[in-house]
């Protein structure tokens, strides 16, 4: 099956919100499909790949799980970046996440200025709520991010039906980085259970990897373009595992999400239904 043949998208209008320590903004946009994707890197041929593939599904928004570039001062390298996704960046609502690449990068800022310099924020999709971490710094229990993320949770289980999570490093993994790299596994998963927190997306490692744990799925979208990596040893989470560039078109459904991985080529990966009712799992 190929995804370029796709679908209809709605064009009613809804509220967009980032809702950050000190900071609401809000956008009118499309409704439709959400794209989510990473670590593009420097390889700009596959990159321009990437974002024709990412046109054709006509998302209403795109979120990055970080690494847009391969260095975040390197100023030549933002300036490619902006002008491959400049199609993307005009037409559509942007959210990034930073990674390890970008360095803390203050150019990362300049580049979307309407984050008002927030390195962790959630944005309201319809009945869809999503958290975007930064996890370069620090989320232990009592730190800034991590207090701000028990309130932004606390809140989204009241108002919304499902809430997924972004941030660049994979809390499960079986590339060439080491498992759970950052330690987050027993900081997260508590509190990600204990919310409901249906999804959760990642980058870092160069492939595509689906973990379910907890009744959580746990996707790493890391191939956005740099280069492919491979699988490095198994874990019993694992559910899917492919060597390939690719993209999450996310649909939101009445009872949840239907999730496409799309290759390169626009060919369906695998199709995920997450449900915003744990019991459906």
């Amino acid at each position: 099956m190929n995804f370029l043949t796709g679908s209809i998208l709605s064009a009613a209008r809804y509220l967009f919100a980032i809702v950050g320590i000190n900071l609401i903004l809000c956008f009118n946009v499309f409704a439709g499909d959400i794209v989510i994707w990473g670590d593009s890197q420097d390889n700009y041929p596959i990159q321009e790949k990437m974002v024709q593939l990412i046109l054709s599904a006509k998302p209403s928004a795109i979120f990055r799980v970080g690494d847009m570039v391969s260095n975040g001062h390197d100023l030549e390298q933002w300036s490619q970046f902006k002008r491959i996704n400049k199609p993307l960046l005009e037409k559509f609502d942007y959210f990034p996440a930073f990674g390890n690449h970008e360095a803390g990068s203050p150019t990362y800022f300049d580049i979307f200025p309407s984050l008002g310099a927030q390195h962790w924020y959630s944005v309201d999709r319809e009945n869809i709520h999503v958290i975007v971490l930064d996890s370069n710094l620090d989320i232990k229990p009592g730190s800034e991010q991590y207090q701000w993320l028990v309130t932004d949770l606390q809140r989204s289980k009241e108002k919304a039906t499902l809430t997924i999570v972004l941030c660049h490093h994979p809390l499960f993994n079986v590339g060439i980085h080491m498992d759970d790299e950052k330690g987050l596994r027993p900081i997260l998963l508590p509190l990600f259970k204990q919310y409901d927190v249906r999804a959760v997306f990642s980058g870092h490692d160069h492939h595509y990897e689906r973990f379910e744990y907890a009744g959580i799925q746990f996707i790493v979208t890391g191939g956005g373009g740099a280069g492919l990596y491979p699988q490095m040893r198994k874990s019993p989470y694992l559910k899917k595992l492919r060597i390939a560039r690719h993209i999450c078109v996310l649909r939101p459904e009445k009872h949840g999400l239907l999730i496409n991985i799309i290759d390169i080529d626009g060919n369906i990966i695998e199709t995920i239904k997450v449900l915003s009712d744990k019991q459906g799992h």
